[in-house]
């Protein structure tokens, strides 16, 4: 299609879409209402079909429109980004940093870090999304997608930041009630609290060296772990748990972990930050990834209590 719609067009479009109206976003844009009539009817125009249905007191996007919008909107804000980025590549980190984490992580440890963070760079906002499902980075403008894995998926740039590890844990009132267990098996005794598809399995061998599943007693299962946390601190029972929620409660003596057959943690993730390529150039992106990298070490805060 030869075209006449430039970004100027797209521009008007959005911001009649944002605003509810031409009127409204003349005023915004401070140009006249018949410069923004005049955009929307060329756009219509040129793409041979209507966009915007008006009526006196309120507008609604056909199919079309609504379609445009989306993609428009993206792609002003992809553009706005490499402007920034060309012209920020050797300057300060500055602007909007958008990230998304999983929520224990997010609530326990990443505002903390942001904290932290933007002492260092304090012309950087930041936006974070609290989810617990996988965020596709290329159906959303998020820059940073914070994720705890055994296997992260390979369609990303990743930084692999830090070990994350997981115990066995109760509180002190809990085994003063119920006593200490030495071996996995022994939690058959216990009031188990699971997080179903992340609490192990748990199996034991027979005399002919066959596997059975033991059988918990489980009180409560839920899909948070903070959830589980707030049972065990309430002494209502024996649960695992990522040791990034629960290692200052252990060093304040408010939780206790089990070394269950000797062992005392598990380490089975990874916490990671995966990119798109093309926005580690940003300065934004790459600072708070280093960040990461430097405070959080090879053995974060969280697990200095483990024996060494």
């Amino acid at each position: 299609m030869n075209t006449s719609i430039s970004l100027k067009h797209l521009e008007f479009f959005i911001k009649i879409v944002d605003c509810g109206g031409l009127s409204e976003a003349a005023a915004q844009l401070n140009v006249s209402p018949s410069a923004v009539s005049k955009s929307l009817a060329a756009m219509e125009d040129t793409l041979g079909t209507t966009l915007i249905k008006r009526t006196t007191r309120s507008i609604t996007l056909t199919d079309a429109g609504q379609y445009l919008f989306n993609r428009a909107t993206k792609l002003l804000n992809e553009f706005d980004e490499t402007l920034n980025t060309t012209s920020g590549y050797y300057h300060s980190p500055q602007g909007e940093l958008r990230i998304t984490c999983s929520i224990a992580f997010g609530y326990s440890r990443l505002v903390n870090l942001v904290d932290k963070y933007r002492t260092q760079y304090p012309d950087v906002n930041l936006y974070i999304d609290l989810n617990d499902n996988f965020v596709n980075l290329n159906e959303t403008d998020f820059d940073i997608a914070l994720r705890i894995s055994t296997a992260p998926p390979q369609n990303y740039a990743m930084r692999k930041l830090v070990p994350i590890r997981w115990a066995w844990c109760a509180s002190p009132g809990y085994l003063a009630k119920k006593g200490m267990p030495q071996r996995r098996v022994e939690l058959v005794n216990h009031d188990c609290l699971v997080y179903p598809g992340l609490t192990p399995v748990l199996k034991v061998a027979d005399e002919q060296e066959r596997l059975h599943q033991l059988k918990l007693h489980m009180p409560i299962q839920a899909n948070s772990s903070l959830v589980l946390l707030k049972s065990v601190l309430e002494d209502q029972g024996v649960a695992y748990l990522p040791t990034y929620l629960i290692g200052d409660h252990i060093q304040k003596e408010e939780i206790t972990p089990l070394m269950l057959d000797g062992t005392i943690t598990c380490e089975t993730h990874a916490l990671y930050a995966l990119y798109f390529p093309s926005k580690y150039s940003n300065p934004k992106v790459r600072s708070f990834i280093d960040f990461l990298v430097a405070e959080l070490g090879t053995l974060p805060a969280w697990d200095n209590w483990i024996p060494g």
